[in-house]
């Protein structure tokens, strides 16, 4: 992964330095007292109500204010909880000042271990300290924790294989029909593997098939980052991973060296679409090359 863990950096680097003055946040109204909220970094969820409100993932620690500012121009109550979807910056960004606004923070075990680390950061080539403990989630769950908030069931379930990372977390408002998918779906291109956090392409696949089988037609799908979805997106997206490991095992299997494969074309016919993302298809490709290489 000599090549892409500095470009995943190189993208979060080019959030951190933008102007946050200029950043709004718009909120899109799902289902009654469920939305999503656009700003810089990961989509955030929100279900407001007289329990108080809860959101999900909290973006860039500048934002902060502006996101308190628009979930009370949706709703007057306080935010009382706060889950995060996995570990990364643009999630957890603002932990810190949520929680000393007395939020409680939810997140799946491994994203707390992880936080509670120093994290490598592959272009300056040094580590990043470990999260303030103030930024730490308080309640962690294995597989599974089940939250019954302003009517609404939300179960957050997380399954067994690294996928994004090895933390990742999906909510699904049960009553609603809605899901935050976090990283595990994104719609920016062609996905970022945490593979220093424990993400793996086959886990990847493996869990959205895992997710796909709970999935019904008519949900509405909070990515990770872009445009509310489909069920039908998140398996369009599914199956242009599968068809892409799959080519690169196959290279594999006759002999070539991960540094070949990208120059096989594999990607080409999704650059147009995917291309646009700060991850390039060559890229992708010798990502996933040199991680089957090594299994």
């Amino acid at each position: 992964m000599k090549y892409l863990a500095p470009l995943f950096f190189i993208s979060l680097g080019a959030f951190a330095q933008q102007n946050f003055d200029t950043v709004r946040i718009r909120p899109v109204k799902i289902k009654e007292n469920i939305y999503m909220l656009k700003g810089s970094g990961g989509n955030i969820g929100l279900i407001t109500g007289k329990d108080g409100n809860l959101i999900i993932d909290d973006q860039f620690a500048p934002l902060s204010g502006k996101i308190k500012a628009a979930v009370q121009a949706i709703d007057q109550g306080s935010i009382k909880y706060l889950i995060n979807t996995h570990l990364h910056g643009d999630h957890t960004g603002g932990n810190e000042n949520f929680r000393r606004d007395g939020v409680t923070i939810i997140a799946q075990n491994h994203v707390r271990e992880r936080m509670m680390k120093e994290q490598y950061n592959a272009v300056r080539k040094t580590t990043i300290p470990a999260s303030n403990p103030e930024a730490l989630p308080v309640i962690t769950f294995d597989d599974r924790v089940e939250l019954h908030i302003n009517g609404e069931d939300l179960e957050v379930f997380h399954f067994n294989f690294g996928s994004h990372t090895d933390g990742d977390a999906i909510v699904h408002f049960k009553n609603a029909n809605v899901y935050h998918m976090g990283d595990v779906f994104v719609r920016y291109g062609y996905p970022f593997i945490d593979m220093g956090n424990g993400g793996s392409i086959n886990g990847f696949i493996k869990v959205l098939d895992l997710a796909l089988a709970r999935i019904s037609d008519s949900a509405v799908i909070i990515p990770g980052h872009g445009e509310l979805a489909t069920k039908a997106d998140v398996k369009l997206f599914r199956d242009r991973l599968v068809d892409i490991r799959d080519q690169i095992a196959a290279a594999l299997k006759k002999g070539k060296k991960a540094e070949e494969i990208p120059a096989f074309g594999i990607t080409d016919k999704y650059d147009a679409e995917w291309g646009k993302g700060f991850l390039k298809g060559k890229d992708f490709v010798l990502m996933i090359a040199e991680e089957l290489s090594k299994k």
